[in-house]
């Protein structure tokens, strides 16, 4: 073999360095460190566990590192993207500027003795020599840089610890920069609109690419709310995930020969190792590609499609679905579901024409799809995590188009 292929995957190893609060908050500040919209909303901690990090810091009690990459723009100027370490950063600077203030001592676990003087104060309220500790305290930042290839598989490592995000938080993060297909998902996975990072995020699609909150149905916006809204299962983006799994199944054969095809995924730069994870990463990073690329013909469907054709499918088909179900469909079948709604769109069955009895055979089909071969004489694969195969996803979203045709004919 020869030695030039012997050689690390990244030619430069990351360093560390110590950078006090006040340093990184007014990069923050001057946008020469970015916090991606596409990583896990900010404000998934709850009032306590922010005050108990804000006591930690203003105690100068050690604090996890966080992970920036290094990027250099076309000007030559470096900006730092967090890859780990947001929702701690959007904390510090959320105190910092007066949003929030810390919860009351019988609210929080508080361990310093000294806790009656910052319980329930802004950081205005801080005595000086809090306000000055915050604003020195430093914070471990690995800086990671010249990554090119590696940055997936390098931001999926980091995220192993700890409360580590989900494949859907970190697909979005990766592929979802500057492709309104993929900020669209993530708009679709919104089921409370009035969250902080929510609203953060609906303004940032409108400013960045002209993509408006797309659950104009009041009615069909309720169901959506409360089919996720205090499920643990929620986290992690897995309602958006559910409409990307939708818009797989709606176009199976056009992913598979994507998946198929070496060319294909050397110019989208995915590995496929027959994963689903990995036909996720490869539908999104075809997305990200086509939206970058018009002289390049689409070979999924395009965002016009997406917003004014497949989603208002989906938001109907969804509504009808969980509100028609009696018993309410559990929301742990939602792949299951997806792959309905992806197969009707398939198949141009639209809901309102779908019958009160179809529609109590297609919900009891979601939660028993396993006796598809007796209902319906048509084998339902119980996939292992697997694309193809005999009992791969591929096969199943296939049996989910016939057996919909058998219930609706």
């Amino acid at each position: 073999m020869h030695e030039s292929k012997n050689r690390p995957l990244i030619s430069e190893s990351m360093n560390t360095e110590a950078t006090s609060v006040e340093v990184v908050l007014n990069g923050l500040r001057d946008k020469d460190v970015e916090i991606p919209d596409y990583q896990r909303d900010s404000d998934q901690w709850s009032d306590t566990t922010k005050s108990l990090f804000i006591e930690s810091v203003i105690n100068n009690l050690p604090t996890p590192a966080f992970f920036f990459e290094v990027m250099v723009d076309a000007d030559g100027f470096e900006r730092n993207k967090v890859v780990d370490g947001q929702q701690r950063l959007t904390v510090l600077n959320e105190f910092f500027n007066r949003k929030f203030r810390l919860v009351e001592s019988q609210d929080a676990p508080y361990i310093s003795p000294n806790s009656v003087a910052y319980a329930e104060k802004t950081f205005d309220e801080l005595l000086p020599v809090y306000q000055q500790a915050f604003k020195k305290y430093r914070l471990s930042i690995i800086k990671l840089r010249d990554l090119k290839d590696m940055r997936l598989e390098v931001f999926r490592r980091i995220n192993q610890g700890g409360t580590p995000l989900s494949g859907q938080d970190i697909r979005l993060a990766y592929y979802g920069e500057k492709s309104p297909s993929l900020a669209f998902i993530r708009l679709v996975g919104v089921y409370d609109k009035n969250r902080q990072a929510a609203q953060r995020f609906q303004d940032n699609a409108m400013k960045d690419f002209h993509i408006e909150y797309p659950w104009k149905n009041e009615d069909a916006y309720e169901t959506w709310h409360d089919i996720w809204a205090d499920k643990g299962i929620a986290r992690g983006q897995t309602a958006s995930e559910m409409f990307l799994w939708s818009l797989i199944a709606a176009q199976f054969d056009k992913i598979d020969s994507i998946l198929k095809n070496a060319d294909a995924l050397a110019n989208i730069k995915v590995r496929f190792d027959k994963g689903i994870d990995e036909v996720l990463d490869v539908y999104c990073a075809q997305l990200q590609y086509q939206d970058n690329n018009d002289a390049t013909p689409a070979v999924l469907m395009g965002l016009k499609e997406m917003q004014h054709d497949y989603f208002p499918h989906f938001e109907a088909f969804t509504n009808y679905l969980w509100s028609m179900a009696a018993p309410r469909l559990n929301v742990q079948k939602h792949r299951t579901a997806a792959s309905v709604i992806g197969a009707a769109y398939r198949e141009k069955i639209p809901p309102e024409k779908i019958t009160k009895n179809q529609w109590g055979k297609i919900s009891e089909f979601i939660r028993h799809a396993s006796d598809g071969k007796n209902n319906y004489g048509i084998d339902w694969p119980q996939s292992k995590g697997r694309w193809d195969g005999k009992t791969g996803y591929h096969v199943q979203m296939k049996a989910a188009c016939r057996i919909l045709k058998k219930i609706v004919p």
